[in-house]
C-alpha cells in the first residue's frame, strides 16, 4: 500500500453487497485505506453475478459491475451462519477502524454482529449503515433496488412528461450514485472526530434521505404556496428553448439551454436572425414559455441540419449552453474532454485479462489514488486470516474444510 494516499493507514471493514455500500468503499480503498470486503461464498454479492459479463459468459469473477465498485480492495468469504465466522468477523472487527454495512436493518443484529455487539469487541469502532429507508420508522424493514428509492424520495414521480406515465431510469439508479458520497462524508467526519476525542460513532444513513435534498425547490414551493411540483419533461421554469433536440444523422441530439437576454441573443445570431426570432411572441422568456411548443418545433428544423457536436460548437461559441446527449461509443472513443482528462483507464484482471475502468470523478493534484482492479471471490482469505488475524495454518485449512472461510 502506498504510504503517500491520504486515507494510508485506515483500515474498513467492508460488510456490503450490490452497489451503494461498495461505492462507497471503493473510494476508501482507492485512496489508500486498506479495505476488507467480507463476502459469502455461499450468496455471492448480486453484482458478482449481475449482467453484463465479459465476452457474455457468467461466473462470479466475471460481472462488470463488481469490477467497477470494488477496486482496490481485498476479499474474503466468510460464513456468518456458524459460530466461529462470526467467532472471526469480530477478530476483524477489532482490527478495523470503521465498519461499513449495507444489509436489511436488523439483519446484522440477529448475528450478534449489530453496533451494539461490536462495541463490546471494540468500544471506539466507527460503524456506517447505509439502507433504503434507514434504521427506524415505518418504512426501516423496506427491501429492494434503487429504483425503489426514486419511488420513495418523489424523485420517480417527475421522471416524465406531462400526462404521461413515470419512466424509470432503466440504466442506472442514481442513489446508488448520490448515497455513497455521502456515506465517504460521514464516515471521515466520525473518524476526524474520533481523532479528536478519541471516541467512536455509529452512522445512520438512509437511501431516500439524500435524494430528497435534490428536491429543494420543490419542496420550498410546497411548504411557501403548497403548491405541488408535477412533471415538466425536459422543460425547465427557467429557461426557454430548454431540451434535446434531433440533429443530422441517426438518433443524434444536441442539448441546448437559454435562460438570459444574452443567451438569446447568442442563439438566435447562430441561427443566422431568422425574421421568427423577432416576433414578439420570442421576445422575453415569459413569452417564449407562453410559446414554447411552437419554439421547439422551430429549432428543431434548424438542428436537424447539422450534427450534434456542430450544434454544440456554434452554440458553445456563441456564449449558449449546449451538449451533445452522447452515447457510451461516444464517451469512450470519441469525447475529446473525456480523453484529455484521462477519465478511463485500462487494469489487468486476472480472470478478465484488460479492462476499462473510470478515474475517481475529481483529481487531486498532490494525492491521486491508487487504483488496482477488483478482488477474486476469497482471493484474500490466507493472508488476511493468517497475516493479518494471525491464525496458524494449520487452524485456517481446518477453517476451510468446515467451510467457516467459504
Amino acid at each position: 500500500m502506498n504510504n503517500r494516499l491520504p486515507l494510508y493507514g485506515l483500515k474498513v471493514l467492508e460488510s456490503t453487497v450490490a452497489a451503494t455500500g461498495p461505492a462507497g468503499g471503493k473510494y476508501f480503498a482507492d485512496f489508500g485505506a486498506t479495505v476488507i470486503k467480507v463476502e459469502s461464498g455461499a450468496r455471492p454479492d448480486v453484482t458478482r453475478l449481475a449482467l453484463p459479463h465479459k465476452d457474455g459468459k457468467p461466473g462470479v469473477d466475471r460481472g462488470a459491475s463488481f469490477l467497477y465498485l470494488n477496486t482496490s480492495k481485498m476479499s474474503v468469504t466468510l460464513n456468518l451462519t456458524k459460530p466461529r465466522g462470526v467467532e472471526l468477523y469480530k477478530e476483524l472487527v477489532s482490527w478495523a477502524d470503521l465498519i461499513l454495512q449495507n444489509r436489511r436493518p436488523g439483519s446484522m443484529d440477529k448475528l450478534g454482529l449489530g453496533y451494539n455487539d461490536l462495541r463490546k469487541v471494540k468500544e471506539d469502532i466507527i460503524m456506517l449503515d447505509v439502507s433504503i429507508a434507514g434504521q427506524k420508522g415505518p418504512y426501516a424493514d423496506a427491501g429492494g433496488w434503487g429504483q425503489l428509492t426514486m419511488a420513495m424520495c418523489g424523485q420517480f414521480n417527475l421522471m416524465r412528461w406531462p400526462k404521461q406515465d413515470p419512466l424509470a431510469p432503466g440504466f442506472t439508479a442514481p442513489p446508488d450514485a448520490v448515497a455513497p458520497r455521502f456515506m465517504v462524508v460521514a464516515a471521515l467526519a466520525a473518524l476526524d472526530y474520533k481523532r479528536r476525542t478519541g471516541k467512536g460513532q455509529y452512522i445512520d444513513l438512509s437511501q431516500i434521505e439524500p435524494m430528497c435534498h435534490f428536491l429543494a425547490l420543490g419542496i420550498l414551493d410546497y411548504v411557501t404556496n403548497k403548491r405541488v411540483q408535477g412533471p415538466i419533461g425536459n422543460r425547465s421554469e427557467r429557461a426557454a428553448p430548454h431540451g434535446a433536440f434531433r440533429c443530422k444523422g441517426k438518433d443524434q441530439w444536441c442539448a441546448i439551454s437559454v435562460s438570459t437576454d444574452e443567451e438569446w441573443i447568442g442563439f438566435c445570431r447562430v441561427l443566422g436572425n431568422p425574421e421568427w426570432t423577432k416576433k414578439s411572441k420570442f421576445a422575453s422568456l415569459a413569452a417564449r414559455k407562453e410559446n414554447e411548443d411552437e419554439l421547439e418545433e422551430l429549432v428543431a428544423n434548424w438542428t436537424k441540419n447539422y450534427t450534434p457536436w456542430e450544434v454544440m460548437d456554434m452554440m458553445q461559441k456563441a456564449g449558449v449552453p449546449s451538449g451533445v446527449l452522447e452515447n457510451i461509443d461516444d464517451l469512450i472513443e470519441r469525447d475529446p474532454q473525456v480523453k484529455e482528462r484521462a477519465l478511463f483507464f485500462q487494469l489487468e484482471h486476472p480472470v478478465l485479462g484488460k479492462c476499462y475502468h473510470p478515474r475517481e470523478p475529481f483529481i487531486l493534484s498532490k494525492t491521486p489514488p491508487k487504483i488496482s482492479t477488483s478482488p477474486l471471490q476469497g482471493q484474500h482469505n490466507k493472508y488476511v486470516f493468517t497475516e493479518i488475524l494471525g491464525i496458524p495454518e494449520e487452524e485456517f485449512n481446518k477453517l476451510v474444510e468446515e467451510k467457516v472461510i467459504n
